[in-house]
C-alpha cells in the first residue's frame, strides 16, 4: 500500500475538500484526485461519498481512516529517527536586497527543531533565484513580494514589519513616544532606495506635501540605520528586533507601512526538510 496514498486519504478525511486537501499535501489536484482514485482500487471499496458541496466518508472509509493515522504515525516516528541524519541540505535563496535579520528567527528555530540538517544559503538576485526554483536547484526562497509569475509557485507571509521613524539618540524627536508623518517634512532624510514600499511611501508624501531634505539614499536597511547613528539624519526603517546603538525608533501615529517578507517554492515539488521549514 502506498503511504503517499494514505496522506492523501487523511488529508481529504479531515478537510472534506480536494483542493484545500491536496494544498495541505503539496500536489497539485489531479495528483491528488489520482491517489485517492488509486487507493480506493487497490482497496476494492469506495473510500468517500462525493456531491457538489462536500466530501464525506463511507462506512469503509471510516474503518480505515484510525488504521490509516496509526499507519503514518509509525512511518513518522521511524523516518525521524533514522533519516534526519541523511537528510538532504535546506537550499534557501535570499534576494540580495532582503535584511538578513527579518529572517534569522525562522532560520535559528528551524535549526534549534532540526539541528543535524544543513541549511544553505544562497544571496542573489530575485531573477536569477526565480529561474533556480524553476530548475530545483534550490527548495525556496525569500523576497518582499509575490512574483508576477506564481503560477507554478506558492508563496507564504512569514513576516511583516511595520516602518518607524528611526532618529538620533541627540535628536530633538527622540524624547517622542510617536510622531505623525508630517514631522518629516524639511527634515534631513535618509531614503532607503531599494525598499519595497519605496514607491507607497513616496506617494503617501506627495500626496500630503511632505517634502523632506534627501540627504541620502542607502540601499539597504543596515546602511540607512548606520547614517541615522552617525546623527546625519532621520530614516523610516523596519521596526525588527536587532536596533542599532544611538538610534531611537519611534512608530508613526497617522500611517501604517507595512514590509512584507514571503517564502516562495514551487507546486508539486516540496523535499521534506522544506515541509518541515513550512510547518515552524
Amino acid at each position: 500500500m502506498n503511504l503517499q496514498f494514505l496522506k492523501y486519504f487523511v488529508a481529504l478525511a479531515e478537510l472534506g475538500n480536494f483542493t484545500q486537501a491536496a494544498e495541505k499535501v503539496y500536489v497539485v489536484q489531479s495528483t491528488f484526485s489520482t491517489g485517492i482514485k488509486k487507493l480506493e482500487q487497490q482497496l476494492n471499496c469506495k473510500l468517500f461519498y462525493r456531491d457538489n458541496r462536500q466530501v464525506r466518508l463511507t462506512d469503509e472509509g471510516k474503518q480505515l481512516l484510525p488504521k490509516a493515522r496509526q499507519m503514518l504515525g509509525t512511518w513518522n516516528e521511524m523516518e525521524s529517527i533514522f533519516s534526519e541524519e541523511y537528510c538532504k541540505p535546506l537550499k534557501l535563496g535570499v534576494v540580495s536586497e532582503i535584511d538578513f535579520n527579518a529572517i534569522v528567527p525562522l532560520l535559528k528555530s528551524f535549526h534549534e527543531l532540526y539541528p543535524n540538517i544543513e541549511t544553505q544559503i544562497i544571496e542573489n538576485s530575485e531573477s536569477e533565484l526565480h529561474q533556480m526554483l524553476k530548475s530545483e536547484s534550490i527548495d525556496g526562497y525569500f523576497q518582499k513580494y509575490i512574483p508576477f509569475d506564481h503560477s507554478d509557485f506558492k508563496y507564504h507571509l512569514i513576516r511583516k514589519d511595520k516602518l518607524v521613524l528611526a532618529v538620533p539618540n541627540n535628536h530633538p524627536f527622540a524624547s517622542k513616544s510617536k510622531l505623525p508623518i508630517q514631522a518629516i517634512d524639511k527634515q534631513s532624510l535618509i531614503e532607503r532606495t531599494n525598499c519595497s514600499l519605496y514607491e507607497e511611501v513616496e506617494v503617501c508624501l506627495k500626496e500630503k506635501n511632505i517634502q523632506p531634505n534627501v540627504v541620502f539614499r542607502a540601499k539597504g536597511d543596515d546602511a540607512a540605520k548606520a547614517l541615522v547613528a552617525s546623527g546625519i539624519g532621520i530614516s523610516l526603517v523596519p521596526d525588527i528586533e536587532i536596533k542599532y546603538p544611538n538610534v531611537k525608533y519611534i512608530p508613526i501615529a497617522d500611517v501604517q507601512f507595512d514590509r512584507k517578507i514571503f517564502l516562495i517554492w514551487k507546486k508539486g515539488s516540496v523535499s521534506k526538510t522544506m515541509e518541515n521549514l513550512l510547518k515552524i
